[in-house]
């Protein structure tokens, strides 16, 4: 009789499968039309739950940063037993298009123990049909609920991996100043009256009293803080793009700083949103703006702990392929 009720049990649940799912990018593009005509999901007792609480099992979809896949683990964790994870998408199984992005892991598995994978970028609506019938015989058949890994001791490792890579990274000598700066302010030395731009020069010593001056003249907006690191001159080129709201035009200020010592005056006390371009500024190039009140990282606050990434001789693929893949780039 035991038997006999449980099978019924399986095959209940089997026909019945709330789902809830976590979809950080472009992999559930393809996923609304499986509740419409003529897939029409319901047919199979599928039904979309807005809550953990209510689901039976997790689809995840679509690349998984560090931020998204803690917010996933909490909404397993939420969901009662028993519950299944599927995946969907290359990025959930191989890293997908974002095989070599340094902010990302490469497998969903590396979490959770998975039912089910979907393969594609992105995924067929069918072949999300075919993974759901899939499903309903592993239940129907007894299949045991999936559980968590150990992904704290894994994440942890691949944090520290990047913190020594990071101390390894500043413990090198920088090459020196082999850079050619004129200033030129308040003239241009470039000029597109079309875009209604003007490209000037100024010493970074000079940076805030020119940002000031510019403000008072009705550059009222500064549109962005633009950073190129050239490391053979051993420089980083900032330019401070600022408009005048009254006419469009533009003025971007050029001004640069040792590779070695790269410390610039912050300007968020003449335009407030410096408060989060600096900030991305410094988290992506490793440019220290003297004076912010709240210098840390923005963008990549628990996403990445290595040297800055946007910096030329920074092989953040390399290092992927060292750390994700054991060396072999097309192991993936």
């Amino acid at each position: 009789m035991a038997s006999v009720m449980k099978r019924l049990v399986n095959w209940a649940r089997s026909r019945s499968p709330w789902m809830i799912h976590y979809c950080a990018a472009c992999g559930a593009i393809e996923f609304p039309m499986l509740v419409m005509s003529p897939l029409d999901w319901e047919r199979y007792g599928y039904m979309p739950v807005p809550s953990p609480r209510q689901a039976d099992f997790i689809a995840g979809m679509g690349y998984l940063t560090r931020k998204t896949v803690k917010l996933m683990i909490n909404l397993f964790r939420q969901t009662p037993n028993p519950k299944y994870v599927v995946a969907g998408c290359n990025c959930t199984a191989t890293g997908g298009l974002y095989w070599d992005s340094y902010a990302t892991f490469k497998r969903l598995d590396d979490f959770f123990t998975v039912s089910g994978w979907v393969p594609g970028c992105m995924p067929m609506p069918d072949d999300w049909t075919a993974l759901l019938v899939d499903l309903r015989r592993q239940v129907e058949g007894g299949l045991k609920r999936d559980v968590l890994k150990d992904f704290e001791s894994y994440i942890k490792s691949v944090e520290e991996e990047e913190r020594k890579w990071a101390k390894e990274y500043y413990s090198r000598s920088q090459p020196p100043v082999n850079y050619s700066f004129k200033e030129t302010y308040p003239e241009c030395e470039e000029n597109y009256p079309d875009l209604k731009l003007c490209v000037t020069s100024v010493g970074r010593e000079k940076l805030r009293s020119v940002l000031g001056e510019l403000k008072s003249k009705g550059f009222q907006l500064l549109l962005n803080i633009d950073a190129v690191d050239y490391p053979k001159n051993g420089v980083i080129e900032l330019y401070y793009v600022v408009e005048n709201t009254g006419d469009g035009s533009q003025m971007a200020v050029k001004t640069f700083t040792p590779r070695g010592d790269p410390v610039v005056e912050s300007v968020h006390d003449i335009y407030p949103n410096a408060l989060y371009i600096e900030r991305e500024v410094y988290e992506m190039m490793g440019v220290v703006f003297r004076g912010h009140p709240d210098l840390r990282k923005w963008i990549l606050d628990g996403n990445w702990e290595g040297p800055p990434p946007l910096r030329k001789d920074v092989d953040t693929a390399s290092y992927v392929v060292k750390t994700f893949y054991k060396g072999d780039r097309y192991g993936r």
